[in-house]
């Protein structure tokens, strides 16, 4: 046997040693696939299960106080005919819905959020903005949002200027929403 002979059963050799680490090479990587898919799966329940938490805890702050209950029913028609310390609470429970509305939609513009989901929230969003006392208190601390955020409650005001989803609970006439102030 000479060299070109060995040279060649070595370059065979070497051949068939990256086809074998090419074949196995495939289904690595097809499994690193589906396990990056299923971490994708699961991360994304943890999002939802996250948000569910947090709107479950928004609703518990009116549920578990009449005295805020109240508040919150006449903060809707007119944020400015609340008492110093009513526009306070009411504002500050606002705050914490909108954030939550906005970490949301920043999920949701991330493509973390399922857009059926999504449109859920968004009509959440649509039946609150549309009273005048969350638009007046809206206009007291929109500064505070992202302007992606900003644009998408006018989007949602102007689309639904006005809203009847607490109509049921009789809300408390303000002379504010009777004068038409928004």
């Amino acid at each position: 046997m000479n060299w070109e002979e060995v040279g060649a059963i070595g370059q065979v050799v070497g051949a068939i040693g990256q086809v074998a680490a090419a074949c196995g090479l495939i289904p690595t990587l097809f499994y690193l696939a589906m396990q990056v898919r299923e971490q994708n799966r699961a991360n994304r329940r943890a999002s939802l299960d996250l948000h569910s938490q947090q709107q479950i805890e928004l609703i518990r702050t009116i549920n578990e106080s009449a005295d805020f209950g109240a508040i919150y029913l006449r903060g809707l028609t007119s944020f400015e005919s609340l008492d110093p310390v009513s526009r306070l609470r009411f504002g500050a429970y606002l705050m914490r819905v909108f954030r939550y509305w906005d970490g949301i939609y920043f999920h949701y513009t991330d493509g973390a959020m399922p857009p059926q989901f999504w449109q859920s929230v968004r009509r959440q969003i649509q039946d609150v903005v549309g009273y005048p006392g969350v638009q007046a208190w809206w206009n007291t601390r929109k500064h505070w949002y992202t302007e992606e955020f900003n644009g998408l409650i006018a989007a949602v005001i102007n689309e639904a200027p006005s809203s009847n989803a607490y109509a049921a609970y009789t809300l408390p006439t303000a002379p504010d929403t009777a004068a038409g102030v928004r």
